[in-house]
């Protein structure tokens, strides 16, 4: 969904006075330019005929003035742009980018190329970055906290390390050692994961992988993140909102959300909405791959032949359904919150 900002109440009421006022006026100019009698009226009304039409004048003149007023914005934005806008004449890199003859670039510092903040590159000759042909592109240059970053925009869906991503979205690299490398961008259909359809625009980020014994120190790791109601089934359960982590052979390591309907696991009936986590190593009595359920405010898991598991609380199961145990949120490690991500 784009987002788009529309102006306030007031805006609109005043527009409609201000043109209701306009077309009063000019009605009256032309009905006193074609009637005697008209005349003669305003003839002899010069005080109040003078005064309403000042007042008609006055009040017309807003939505013309603020018409003005956003053409002359715009030409001046104009003007500015054009002032730091420059072509390059030969194949020229910048950022780590090949950028062919061509390129608009609008720079930041008059005449210092490197200070561009955006790049649209001719439609017959894209820039190739990390093989994906790319039509525009945004940089941001590096601060305290963050490297130099770059946004690009695609025309069409382009695969980028073995993932499909869509072209409606704009695809992000950092620039690390003076070249681009690939940090994030939301997928398209086509992706697939653990032989099931990842759903159209999840999220996909490479995150700083952890250090392993044997493991190569620059081995990939993503973080997958869903939106929408299409459910991902993850640990044989549909659920929603994802975050899942996967390795460079996309084995999930570690994954959270959301169930999408209500679930039968063992003795435990869940709700929609109860929360789903691998359970963390270290927490008592769990094995590896068992699952941590926690259900919503408001909602309760039921038990067959045991009491009801509320909000609040988690249950440890294994994946054969076996329940471990019972825990607090506190002391299953379970944010007791409402839920808040940082997302793209």
């Amino acid at each position: 969904m784009i987002p788009v900002s529309l102006p306030g109440g007031n805006f609109y009421v005043l527009m409609a006075v201000s043109l209701a006022c306009l077309s009063t006026l000019l009605t009256w100019l032309a009905v006193l330019a074609t009637t005697r009698s008209a005349r003669h009226w305003l003839g002899g009304h010069r005080r109040i005929g003078a005064v309403l039409m000042a007042f008609l004048a006055l009040i017309g003149s807003i939505f013309p003035y603020q018409q003005f007023g956003l053409w002359f914005s715009a030409q001046r934005d104009a003007e500015a742009d054009a002032g730091r806008k420059t072509v390059l004449a030969q194949p020229t890199q910048l950022s780590g980018v090949e950028m062919p003859a061509g390129t608009e670039l609008f720079l930041a510092a008059p005449d210092d190329l490197a200070s561009f903040d955006r790049a649209v590159f001719p439609a017959a000759h894209p820039a190739s970055i990390q093989g994906i042909a790319a039509s525009r592109l945004f940089r941001y240059p590096a601060n305290g906290k963050q490297a130099e970053t770059l946004s690009v925009e695609i025309e069409r869906d382009q695969a980028l390390d073995g993932w499909l991503c869509a072209h409606g979205h704009r695809i992000e690299f950092l620039v690390r050692d003076g070249h681009p490398r690939f940090a994030s961008c939301h997928l398209a259909i086509g992706n697939t994961l653990a032989r099931q359809p990842v759903p159209a625009g999840a999220w996909l980020k490479v995150i700083a992988p952890a250090p392993a014994p044997g493991a190569a120190a620059d081995a990939p790791r993503w973080l997958l993140r869903t939106e929408g109601s299409d459910a991902l089934d993850v640990a044989s359960l549909p659920l929603l909102k994802v975050d899942m982590q996967l390795d460079g052979e996309r084995r999930m390591l570690d994954f959270e959300g959301l169930l999408a309907r209500e679930t039968v696991l063992g003795d435990m009936t869940y709700p929609p909405g109860t929360r789903v986590l691998a359970a963390r190593p270290g927490l008592p009595g769990a094995q590896p791959g068992d699952l941590l359920f926690s259900p919503s405010r408001g909602r309760s898991a039921r038990r067959d032949g045991g009491e009801d598991v509320p909000a609040g609380k988690s249950v440890l199961q294994a994946p054969d359904g076996t329940v471990r145990s019972v825990l607090g949120n506190r002391e299953a490690g379970v944010l007791d919150v409402a839920a808040m991500r940082i997302g793209p």
